[in-house]
C-alpha cells in the first residue's frame, strides 16, 4: 500500500469540489488532492445550468409542479383543507446566499477563462415563467409579493410582450414573470473550468478513484485511503461527495442527511435560435445553448441511485415543451439522461464544521442549486480553512441544524417512505452518531 500527503483532500470532484478546489487553490500554497470516483449520474448531469437564484429560490420547478397538484386536488374535493401558499419556495437566508453567488459570475467567468482556459458559456438570458392558467397567475403573485425588495429585478409580460420577447411561445400562453438576473452557463464547462484553474494552480486531481476509508486519530481525520491500495494522509478532509456524500460521512460516524433525486432531461439536436431567454412552466424548463441544442427539464424522483431512463417521465418533459413552444413538435430528440442532485430535507446545503469531530468539513447537499451556488460555496470553503470573515451567517447551513432530530425519519418524509443507504453501505452502530 503507497502513502501519499497532502495538506487538503477533497472527496468529491462535481462542481462543487471543483469549486472548492479552485478557490483553495488560488488563495494558498497548500497541497491540495481531489480524489472523484466518478459514478454515472453525478448532479451536474441534472442540470440544464442555469443562474437562477430567484427562480431555484422562490419555488419554480419542482414547487410550481407541487403548486398545480394541490390546485387540482383543490378543485377536484373543495371541502378539503389543503395549504396552497408559497410551496417550496426557501428561507431568505437562502436567497441571500444564491443571490450573492449568482454576483460572483461575471467576473469568475473572466477569470476562469483566463487562470482555467476554459469559457463556461455565461449567458445573459433571463428566466421566464410561463402562465397559461389561473393557478399560474396565483403562483407568480405569490412569488413577486414575497419578495418585494427584488421588484426591480421582476418584469411582467402580457400575452402580447410574451410573442414580442419570446415569439415561439404558445399563443395559449397568457403572459409571464420574468427574472431578469437568472441566466445560464454551459454546467459541464463550468465544472471543467473549476478543474482546469485549480489544476494549473497545482492542485493534484485523481480520477476514477473512489475514497473507501476515513483514519482518524482521536477525534482528528488524519488520512484517507482509497479503492486503489493508496492512503493519503491529510490535515484537511472535505465532503464534496454530492449524492454519495452520506456515505463518506458513514466512514467518520456522522449521518448526513443527503439523498439522491434523480432528474431526467431531454436534449434536443441543434437548432436554430428559437428561445431568447430560459424558460419554466408547470410542466418542464427550457434552456437552448449556444450551440442551438435545446435542453429539457427536469424530473424529480425518490428512486435511490437509479439513474434509468423511463419512456413515461421523458413523454411528460416533452409533451410540456412542445405545449409552451409548439415548433418543437417536430424536433429530434438527441438524447436523454438522468443525473442524482443531492438532496436534503429542507432542501438547504449542509457547510462547514462539525462539533466533536476536526479536520473535516462539509460542502455537501446543494439539491438544485450546486451550479448557481459553487462559487460562494467555493469562496466559503476558503475563506473557513484560512480563518477569514464569511460573506454569509453559516449558521443555518451546518449539520447542526439536524441535531437530535431522527434522521432517518426526516428522509422517510422526504422522500415518501425510501430510505436508500446506498448499496455498498449497511447502517451501523457508527450511523447513530449525529451533530450534537
Amino acid at each position: 500500500m503507497s502513502h501519499k500527503n497532502s495538506d487538503i483532500v477533497i472527496a468529491g470532484g462535481g462542481v462543487i469540489g471543483m469549486a472548492v478546489a479552485y478557490f483553495l487553490s488560488r488563495e494558498t500554497d497548500a497541497s491540495i488532492t481531489v480524489i472523484d470516483q466518478r459514478r454515472p449520474g453525478t448532479a451536474s448531469w441534472a442540470s440544464a445550468g442555469g443562474l437562477w437564484p430567484i427562480g431555484e429560490s422562490v419555488g419554480l420547478g419542482c414547487g410550481v409542479i407541487f403548486f398545480k397538484t394541490l390546485s387540482k386536488r383543490r378543485r377536484e374535493n373543495p371541502d378539503e383543507p389543503i395549504v396552497l401558499e408559497r410551496p417550496h419556495q426557501l428561507p431568505d437566508y437562502f436567497l441571500d446566499f444564491s443571490l450573492k453567488s449568482n454576483a460572483m459570475f461575471p467576473d469568475l467567468w473572466q477569470e476562469l477563462r483566463q487562470d482555467g482556459g476554459v469559457d463556461f458559456k455565461l449567458e445573459k438570458t433571463g428566466l421566464k415563467y410561463l402562465l397559461f392558467d389561473e393557478d399560474d397567475i396565483n403562483y407568480a403573485k405569490q412569488i413577486a409579493d414575497s419578495i418585494p425588495h427584488l421588484s426591480a429585478q421582476l418584469v411582467w409580460h402580457s400575452a402580447d410582450d410574451l410573442r414580442h420577447s419570446e415569439p415561439n411561445a404558445s399563443p395559449k400562453a397568457i403572459g409571464a414573470l420574468e427574472f431578469l438576473r437568472d441566466d445560464q452557463v454551459n454546467p459541464f464547462l463550468l465544472t471543467e473550468s473549476y478543474r482546469e484553474g485549480a489544476r494549473r494552480n497545482g492542485a493534484r486531481i485523481i480520477d476514477g478513484t473512489a475514497v473507501t476509508g476515513v483514519g482518524m486519530n482521536g477525534s482528528r481525520v488524519v488520512s484517507v485511503t482509497t479503492d486503489r491500495g493508496e492512503t493519503h494522509g491529510c490535515d484537511l478532509l472535505i465532503n464534496a461527495g454530492g449524492a454519495w456524500a452520506a456515505e463518506l460521512g458513514r466512514m467518520v460516524g456522522l449521518n448526513i442527511p443527503v439523498v439522491p433525486v434523480k432528474g431526467q432531461i431531454v436534449l434536443s439536436e441543434r437548432l436554430p435560435k428559437i428561445l431568447k431567454g430560459c424558460l419554466s412552466t408547470s410542466d418542464c424548463y427550457m434552456a437552448q445553448k449556444d450551440n442551438g441544442e435545446i435542453l429539457i427539464g427536469s424530473t424529480t424522483e425518490h428512486v435511490g441511485f437509479n439513474v434509468d431512463g423511463t419512456l413515461d417521465e421523458i413523454r411528460g418533459l416533452v409533451t410540456g415543451a412542445v405545449k409552451a413552444i409548439p415548433v418543437l413538435r417536430n424536433l429530434h430528440i438527441k438524447r436523454t439522461w438522468a443525473g442524482l442532485r443531492p438532496g436534503t430535507p429542507d432542501e438547504i446545503p449542509i457547510l462547514g464544521a462539525v462539533p466533536g469531530l476536526d479536520g473535516y468539513l462539509n460542502a455537501c447537499g446543494h439539491f438544485r442549486t450546486g451550479i448557481v451556488a459553487s462559487a460562494i460555496t467555493g469562496d466559503i470553503l476558503s475563506k473557513l480553512v484560512l480563518g477569514r470573515p464569511l460573506p454569509v451567517d453559516l449558521t443555518p447551513f451546518l449539520l447542526e441544524r439536524f441535531a437530535g432530530k431522527n434522521i432517518d425519519a426526516l428522509i422517510a418524509t422526504m422522500t415518501g417512505g425510501h430510505v436508500d443507504h446506498g448499496a455498498e453501505h449497511a447502517p451501523t452502530e457508527s450511523m447513530a452518531r449525529q451533530a450534537a
